[in-house]
């Protein structure tokens, strides 16, 4: 399993099982892990003031991570030409991430947080970069196909971070827990990630100019993340302004069973990447292209599904979870569910366009997302209520997609060579 262009489709197909079945578990477990703790705050203090200060530092951390993560995986893993080197790749994400740090430290002092706001955001961040640097090794596992070791990375670390929150949270407080967390972290990704990755190329810090022509070559990738979360944000935060903070709450909380489809998403998603690196490689666009309108038909086939569940059994679910106050609003369920499901065709997208190299075409499909959601959120949230939230989105994320489809499918024959299947 250390090739990294198996030799037939048959391989391909099988590593690609594999590898979805490693990365299926080890997902699961580490974000089963992290819900956990938004849970263990709450058992370990007798007030939600603490809870409160970890959703903070949750809610303000995920920009900075994004920014540290600079959205390369799928171009590493693509990267069989040589572009940049690993250790390029690995001395650029360590950069990135001092940069994530130092940025998000700036950030809680420019404003007014209470001391433990900044302790906990800043210790959380620290936390958050080591997942980002451990992420660029996993990368390099990935392009080897070697998912197992990710697999088993998410296992260990996920179930220690949770019983290093839990026991210093229990003896000494929040703080100490974040820090536990960190160092946890901090030691898995040194004594299990590293030497594995090692194992599979060896690679070095190094400062130079291909570093930060890396750094600067992935600015529209991450700015290209970046708007995706801006999306989601903005739309949240305009409910807020028009609607109010309960309206929020409320809207928040129908939607988050719909998180379900996008962590599904990944599970394949990330795998694939492989799977069509290995085509353009070939240059056999026949293949590239059938999957990928494969993967589309089928991300609108299961959206559908979960539609349907929505639709149907929605109502029953919501109330179990959130009880009877929960009703006039499930409604909003299936909408959410249209969302999702666009949520991870760009997700998708993303991946299909850092292997083909058309950064100016994901970036401009971004910023078409983020006009439309720009332009339709008054008119979406004065008109529909509640329900315009997922118009916004629909609308948005739609006219991203629509423009990306048309965009790789007009471009491909250009991008990928003419080889068919049979060739």
């Amino acid at each position: 399993m250390t090739t990294q262009s198996p030799a037939s489709e048959k391989s391909i197909r099988n590593l690609f099982v594999k590898n979805v079945m490693w990365n299926t578990v080890g997902t699961t477990v580490y974000m089963c892990c992290l819900w956990m703790l938004t849970i263990i705050v709450v058992w370990l203090y007798d007030d939600y003031l603490n809870a409160g200060y970890f959703a903070l530092a949750m809610g303000i951390t995920g920009f900075f991570y994004h920014i540290a993560l600079q959205n390369t995986r799928s171009y590493q893993v693509s990267d069989t030409d040589g572009e940049y080197t690993d250790s390029e790749y690995v001395s650029s994400r360590v950069v990135a991430s001092i940069v994530s740090v130092v940025l998000c430290v700036i950030f809680v002092f420019l404003f007014d947080y209470s001391a433990i706001q900044r302790s906990v955001v800043i210790l959380y961040m620290l936390f958050r970069s080591t997942e980002a640097i451990i992420d660029v090794m996993h990368g390099i596992d990935q392009k080897h196909w070697r998912m197992d070791f990710i697999a088993i990375s998410f296992v260990i670390r996920g179930i220690l971070v949770l019983a290093a929150f839990s026991i210093f949270g229990w003896l000494f407080g929040l703080v100490p827990a974040i820090i536990g967390m960190f160092v946890v972290s901090a030691s898995v990704g040194l004594l299990f990630d590293l030497p594995k990755s090692r194992k599979l190329a060896k690679f070095t810090l190094s400062i130079g100019k291909p570093v930060f022509l890396l750094i600067k070559r992935s600015f529209p990738l991450m700015i290209a993340s970046l708007i995706g979360v801006f999306l989601i944000s903005f739309t949240r935060y305009s409910v807020e302004e028009i609607h109010g903070t309960e309206a929020l709450g409320i809207y928040a909380s129908v939607a988050a069973p719909s998180t379900i489809m996008q962590a599904m998403a990944t599970f394949v998603f990330s795998p694939l990447a492989n799977v069509f690196t290995a085509y353009k490689a070939d240059s056999n666009r026949e293949r590239f292209v059938k999957l990928f309108l494969l993967v589309c038909v089928g991300t609108v086939g299961i959206s559908a599904l979960f539609y349907a569940a929505a639709y149907y059994f929605g109502h029953w679910g919501l109330t179990v979870l959130f009880g009877e106050s929960i009703i006039p609003h499930t409604y909003l369920l299936p909408g959410a569910v249209i969302a999702a499901g666009l949520t991870a065709m760009i997700w998708f997208m993303s991946v299909i366009f850092s292997i083909t190299r058309d950064i100016s075409g994901l970036l401009t499909g971004s910023l078409i997302g983020a006009a439309t959601a720009i332009l339709a959120t008054n008119f979406f949230l004065i008109r529909f209520g509640l329900e315009g939230a997922n118009h916004i989105l629909i609308a948005s994320q739609g006219a991203a997609v629509l423009f990306l489809s048309i965009r790789f499918l007009s471009t491909s024959k250009r991008l990928l060579g003419c080889q068919s299947e049979h060739s």
